[in-house]
């Protein structure tokens, strides 16, 4: 028996015990079987925060990009977050968050990939690319009067780059 085989309101009831990211991720990983990825995911209103830091430190370390495009796109998040904590994503250059691309909703963005009270200091650096995600920021900037966002914070690599 494969888990895409349970019935869909029985994958939606265990995913509720799921942290956010870890339901969302579920309905990633099963988004070939559309019933029950949209059954996990739910109603799309209720995802307007999404914090990786509610999920252990070593799987959020290992999230590629392609999940984070994943996640992003199965919550509708250009119409629907408004706050992205990338807590613990070493791991992604920031490509995966161009679904993001031109959103109105979204008031804030952490990029600093470390939780509340922590070092901003990561060793090794983190792939975080400033060339990604500027130019996603930039779009959702543009936006003018209806620009939501109002707090961003950047990995500490990019506030000692001068050229950022």
């Amino acid at each position: 028996m494969d888990l895409s085989d349970l019935p869909p309101g029985t994958l939606a009831q265990v995913s509720s015990y799921l942290p956010s990211p870890s339901r969302a991720l579920l309905a990633v990983a099963l988004n070939h079987h559309r019933d029950s990825s949209s059954a996990i995911v739910g109603n799309h209103q209720q995802w307007d925060v999404l914090d990786f830091g509610e999920i252990e430190k070593d799987l959020a370390a290992k999230i590629s990009d392609d999940d984070i495009r994943g996640v992003l796109c199965s919550i509708d998040a250009v119409n629907n977050l408004k706050k992205l904590r990338l807590t613990n994503c070493i791991n992604i250059t920031g490509v995966g968050l161009d679904p993001l691309r031109g959103s109105t909703i979204i008031q804030q963005i952490d990029l600093s990939l470390v939780g509340d009270h922590e070092s901003p200091m990561l060793d090794p650096e983190p792939l975080i690319s400033s060339v990604e995600v500027v130019s996603i920021l930039d779009s959702i900037i543009q936006r003018g009067e209806e620009c939501s966002l109002k707090h961003l914070v950047f990995p500490k690599v990019w506030r000692n780059e001068r050229n950022t």
